[in-house]
C-alpha cells in the first residue's frame, strides 16, 4: 500500500502542509522545530514513503526529466555520448529518457512531440536533416534544447559540435607526412554538414600536398546498405587504383567494415597501409592499434550539453550558445 502525505499528516496529528514542506526540504525555511522535523523525516523513512512525482512535477512545474535523441543508440558513437549524458544529468538529480531516431526524420519529430507532452524540462537532440521545421517550432516555443554533433548552420540555436573539418585536416596531413601519397576517403551521410566538413578537410589536406586527388578516391558510402555497398566501392577503388596507399574513414562504423573486407580478401592491411579514422571502438584499438584516431571528447560533449541545457532550463531567453570542441589526435 502506497503512503501518501496526508496517511503520514494523519498519523502525526500535523496539517498536511506541514508535512509538504518538511519533506519537500523546505522546513528550516518555514520556521518548523528540528524536533516536527525530525519527526516527520523519521516517520517517512520508516514507511517507506515515496513522493508523487507527478503531482510533484504539477506543483512545481518541473518534472526534473531530459529527453535525449539520438540517430542510431545501437552506434558505439552515439551509445557513448548517451552514457555520458545520463552520467552528467544524474550528477544534477536529472532522469534522462533516451530515444532513438533510426536517421528517420517523421519518427524524430514524433520523439520530439511526444517527449514534450509527457513533460520533459529539455531536450538534447542529435537531428537529422529534415527536422529542421520542428527544430524551429521549439526555438519558438522558446523551449530548451541542445543540439549535439550535427547542427542547422542557418538556424540560431545551443549547439555542440567538434572541429570536424580541422581535425580531418590534421589527420590527413599526417598520413602524407608518413609518405602516404595516395589515400582513399571513405565517408557517408554526406547530406549532413559535419560530413561534409571531414571531407573538405581531407581535400584540402591532399590538395595542399599536390597528393592524388582523383574523385575516385573519395568512396560514398550509402548508410542504410553500408556493409554491402562498402565492398562494392572498395572492389572499384582497387580495380581503378591498386597502388591506393592510405585510407582515411570519415566514421569508425566504415573502417569497421573496411577492415572485414581487408581480412576477407586476406589483406595485410596494418602494413599495406596507413590507416587514420574520425574517432574510434575498441574494436578498432585491437584491429587496427596503430591506427591514427582523431578522438571525440565524448565525456566534455555530456557534461558541457547539460550544463547548457539546465542553463537554459533556468533562464529560456538565454541568447544560444555555440561550442566547438578539439578532438584529440593519437598515434601521431
Amino acid at each position: 500500500m502506497l503512503i501518501s502525505m496526508k496517511d503520514i499528516a494523519e498519523a502525526l496529528n500535523l496539517s498536511k502542509t506541514t508535512v509538504s514542506w518538511i519533506l519537500s526540504g523546505k522546513g528550516t525555511e518555514k520556521g518548523f522545530s528540528e524536533d516536527t522535523i525530525k519527526l516527520v523525516t523519521d516517520y517517512a523513512r520508516k514507511v517507506n514513503y515515496r513522493p508523487n512525482l507527478l503531482a510533484r512535477s504539477l506543483s512545481l512545474g518541473t518534472t526534473n526529466t531530459i529527453g535525449l535523441i539520438v540517430p542510431f543508440i545501437g552506434d558505439t558513437f552515439y551509445a557513448q555520448i548517451a552514457q555520458a549524458i545520463e552520467t552528467e544529468a544524474g550528477k544534477r538529480n536529472y532522469l534522462l529518457t533516451i530515444c532513438s531516431s533510426e536517421g528517420n526524420s517523421a519518427h524524430e519529430i514524433d520523439l520530439i512531440r511526444i517527449l514534450r507532452s509527457k513533460q520533459v524540462d529539455g531536450l538534447i537532440i542529435a537531428p537529422t536533416k529534415d527536422s529542421i521545421a520542428e527544430i524551429k517550432k521549439l526555438k519558438k516555443d522558446s523551449f530548451p534544447f541542445v543540439l549535439i554533433d550535427r547542427y542547422f548552420p542557418t538556424l540560431e540555436t545551443n549547439y555542440i559540435v567538434v572541429d570536424n573539418e580541422e581535425s580531418s585536416f590534421l589527420i590527413v596531413t599526417h598520413m602524407l607526412r608518413k609518405k602516404c601519397r595516395k589515400i582513399a576517403l571513405l565517408t557517408s551521410d554526406t547530406h549532413l554538414l559535419v560530413m561534409n566538413l571531414r571531407m573538405k578537410g581531407y581535400k584540402t589536406a591532399v590538395e595542399k600536398a599536390n597528393a592524388a586527388n582523383d574523385e575516385d578516391l573519395i568512396l560514398q558510402i550509402q548508410r542504410d546498405d553500408y556493409t554491402n555497398d562498402t565492398i562494392k566501392q572498395l572492389d572499384k577503388l582497387f580495380k581503378k587504383h591498386p597502388d591506393v596507399d592510405g585510407f582515411y574513414f570519415a566514421t569508425h562504423y566504415l573502417a569497421l567494415e573496411a577492415i572485414r573486407y581487408f581480412l576477407d580478401k586476406r589483406i595485410d592491411y596494418r602494413n599495406k597501409f596507413i590507416l587514420a579514422c574520425f574517432h574510434e571502438t575498441q574494436a578498432l584499438d585491437i584491429l587496427a592499434p596503430e591506427m591514427l584516431i582523431a578522438r571525440m571528447p565524448i565525456d566534455d560533449i555530456g557534461q558541457r550539453s547539460i550544463d547548457m541545457l539546465l542553463d537554459n532550463i533556468k533562464q529560456r531567453t538565454l541568447p544560444p550558445k555555440h561550442l566547438i570542441l578539439n578532438n584529440k589526435l593519437i598515434n601521431l
